[in-house]
């Protein structure tokens, strides 16, 4: 036991210094060196390279390091429990596979995977979504809190698509998956078998797809932050609890939104790192009935770089 906590307690120590390099890499020490390399011209480019070298070799042992921690402070953590990934429009595959890969080092059970639309998010299908949360509410089997919003509506339904069984549940996924006018498609059908969700969302450089807006940083609309609230309230509903993982590294990201407007339910931010994976399933198992907003990670208003680690006070 002390052997084991001796090496945990030493690869966290590396994880701090992984995280200081995602805070660095992404802001200052990326400006510094190109600055470094438009000031110092052909003289300076090879000193300049093994730099990025360097640093490209130390951010492999670090996400080696981080991927051991993984491994010895997940398994068994969330044995027994199902989980259905949402990602959100821009969401990167590679994002999500990660995520999964984490989980099931935990022991959980990936029961299904759910891709929401543009139409869930979009400025131009805001009235619809109003409009829609009128019938949705009827065939919820728990009704939404009264001041949900139209958005908080929807999300509770696919929250019940998810997690539950039914002439209700059924109608309420053929509503949301209607052909014309989908809300979100069904990749793997979770068949109601899900106990917790997973919510993936997009780094901050990706776009939604269809516009050419940025989902994260720069052009966000009311609508999309609406939508990124409501959802957010909703999954948290779900028997075992949510975690939302996407990026916080601006103050209209998506991460960022939910947490400045105060919703009760667990975030990860730095999404597409292994920091972010790794975050999300040691969050998970504390998010059930918390009470509180949580926030891991680097990015804004974040409390704790990670969840309390298995197996140390």
């Amino acid at each position: 036991m002390i052997n084991f906590r001796y090496h945990l307690v030493s690869l966290i120590g590396v994880f701090l210094a992984l995280a200081i390099g995602v805070v660095l890499g992404a802001g200052p020490l990326q400006t510094r060196l190109g600055d470094a390399w438009a000031s110092q011209g052909d003289a300076g480019s090879a000193d300049v390279s093994a730099q990025l070298e360097q640093a490209q070799a130390d951010a492999q042992a670090q996400s080696a390091a981080l991927d051991e921690l993984g491994q010895r402070a997940l398994p068994g953590t969330l044995d027994g429990v199902s989980v259905a990934l949402v990602t959100l429009p821009g969401a990167a595959t590679d994002d999500a596979d990660a995520v999964s890969a984490d989980l099931r080092t935990a022991g959980a059970t990936v029961a299904g995977k759910v891709s929401l639309t543009d139409n869930w998010q979009s400025q131009s299908m805001s009235q619809y979504r109003d409009t829609l949360a009128g019938p949705v509410s009827t065939h919820l089997a728990s009704a939404a809190p009264a001041d949900a919003t139209a958005d908080a509506v929807i999300g509770y339904a696919l929250v019940e698509v998810l997690t539950s069984t039914g002439s209700e549940q059924g109608l309420l996924s053929d509503i949301l998956t209607d052909p014309s006018t989908p809300i979100m498609s069904l990749d793997e059908d979770p068949k109601g078998a899900a106990q917790a969700v997973v919510v993936v969302g997009p780094r901050a450089s990706e776009t939604d797809g269809t516009s050419g807006t940025p989902a994260q940083s720069g052009g966000t609309t009311s609508a999309a932050t609406s939508a990124w609230v409501g959802l957010a309230r909703a999954v948290a509903s779900a028997p075992s609890g949510a975690v939302v993982v996407g990026d916080a590294s601006t103050p209209d990201a998506l991460v960022a939104q939910i947490r400045t407007q105060g919703v009760v339910v667990t975030t990860v931010d730095s999404v597409g790192t292994d920091l972010g994976a790794l975050g999300t399933a040691l969050a998970l198992p504390g998010a059930a009935g918390a009470g509180e907003a949580r926030a891991f990670g680097v990015g804004d208003d974040a409390s704790q770089v990670l969840p309390p680690i298995p197996g140390l006070d």
